[in-house]
């Protein structure tokens, strides 16, 4: 047996005689290693200088292809190929629970993003249709029809244009009353989406929220001026349930309250009202603007709508603050969690294989690390013009795939900022270098 008082030596031969143990199990495809340990074994005073020795270490090179570093190290901390012990087993059902964990979590943040896409697309096609003046020109059509029923119901007309007139009537206030029921419903959606859906889309996130920053409030105590913020906050966790039961409301067909004060006042003086529009129909017929506030009154305190038409742009535009609840999911939330998804995923695949190490702790965080962070940068790259709050809805599955394969394979990633920087360098080199025509 050779023996060396070099430590190279002696250190090179205990890492071949591990990789020789690892290629037992059929990693080598010839034995090149197994007859050079021989060799240098069998010298009496071995040292680095010796032909069998640098035989050894070129022989142990070559497998550093078959064998990584990462390898040798764990089979110099006592791992073999298959090992199958309690602390293996545990670290591998905490990575499946975490990718399963994460799997759960991504598709519903996934979920919620492409709603909000959703609810934003349609108010998008609301604005650029101009709901406003649809909305309008079908309050004066039920109006007009309405006038025009009353007036051949007073002079007595035939049961034919009556009929007629009635038809007419009903199917324009079917039609007023399925635009407002359209717009009504995609606010409440919005609306919800923006103070309830997005900010706390896993379940639990709002209950641990108002249980962490609600202030204990006395029963008769005066609110605290002074303190906006929290005022707003203990308004928000208060209103939990009556903000339930009030989409529960919305669900059947009231989905807003802004025509009760105008139906108070016109129940309280509806006598005097009628007499009043008894005095002076000529002269209202000539006044466009009062007859369309008349007819809106009308139809909003009857049921017929619950919005108003000047009402409807101010509305949208409330609405479209869910560009700013989305922004974030598509800049860095969803960017992040596929990168670490893929991070996770390929730990996953090396699991599998028997033959690879189980990679520490300090490692896997580090690699779900670099995932998500290489899911931010794609986004940044991929979409340079888009601040926050501004128009995301194009971002969708493709930046998120891609973002899953940088955090699968970090090399690519890797690759593709190197290529950034020799491009960026070989720009700065160009400026100032004189051209010679």
């Amino acid at each position: 047996m050779a023996t060396s008082h070099d430590p190279l030596v002696s250190g090179l031969l205990a890492d071949a005689k591990l990789v020789a143990g690892y290629g037992r199990y059929g990693v080598f495809k010839d034995s090149a290693l197994f007859a050079a340990i021989g060799d240098a074994e069998k010298l009496n005073d071995v040292t680095a200088s010796q032909p069998e020795v640098v035989k050894l270490q070129s022989v142990l090179n070559d497998c550093s292809a078959t064998v990584p570093f990462s390898t040798l190290a764990a089979l110099r901390t006592g791992w073999s190929p298959g090992d199958m012990s309690r602390r293996t087993a545990l670290a591998t059902y905490f990575l499946v629970a975490l990718s399963v964990t994460m799997m759960i979590v991504i598709g519903k943040l996934t979920y919620v993003y492409n709603r909000g896409v959703s609810i934003s697309t349609e108010l998008q096609e609301i604005d650029n249709n101009d709901f406003s003046a649809r909305f309008g020109q079908s309050i004066r059509q039920v109006w007009a029809t309405k006038k025009q029923l009353s007036s051949a119901s007073a002079q007595q007309a035939s049961t034919t244009d009556l009929t007629l007139l009635k038809d007419a009537y009903y199917n324009s206030v079917d039609s007023l009353h399925s635009l407002d029921q359209r717009f009504s419903s995609l606010l409440v959606r919005a609306q919800g989406f923006t103070t309830q859906e997005a900010p706390f889309p896993v379940w639990g996130m709002q209950w641990a929220y108002c249980k962490l920053t609600t202030s204990p409030a006395k029963a008769g105590a005066t609110p605290d001026f002074s303190n906006p913020r929290q005022m707003a906050i203990n308004q928000f966790c208060n209103q939990e349930v009556a903000l339930a039961q009030q989409q529960g409301g919305a669900e059947n067909g009231q989905p807003l309250k802004q025509s009760d004060f105008d139906c108070k006042n016109g129940d309280s003086g509806q006598g005097n009202t009628q007499v009043a529009s008894a005095a002076g129909a000529a002269d209202q017929a000539d006044d466009v603007n009062a007859d369309f506030d008349e007819a809106t009154r009308s139809l909003l305190c009857e049921g017929v709508i619950t919005i108003t038409p000047n009402s409807i742009s101010a509305l949208t535009l409330q609405a479209k603050t869910l560009g700013e609840v989305l922004s974030p999911y598509a800049l860095w939330i969803l960017p992040a969690l596929y990168g670490a998804l893929g991070g996770i995923m390929f730990h996953m695949r090396m699991i599998l294989n028997p033959l690879l190490p189980n990679p520490p702790l300090a490692r896997l965080i580090h690699r779900i690390a670099l995932g998500a962070l290489a899911g931010m940068i794609l986004a940044w790259f991929m979409a340079p013009g888009t601040k926050l709050g501004g128009e995301v809805t194009g971002i969708g599955f493709s930046l998120f795939t891609f973002a899953f394969l940088f955090g699968f394979s970090l090399d690519i990633f890797f690759a593709v900022l190197d290529q950034f920087v020799s491009m960026s360098v070989a720009g700065i080199k160009k400026f100032g270098s004189s051209t010679v025509a």
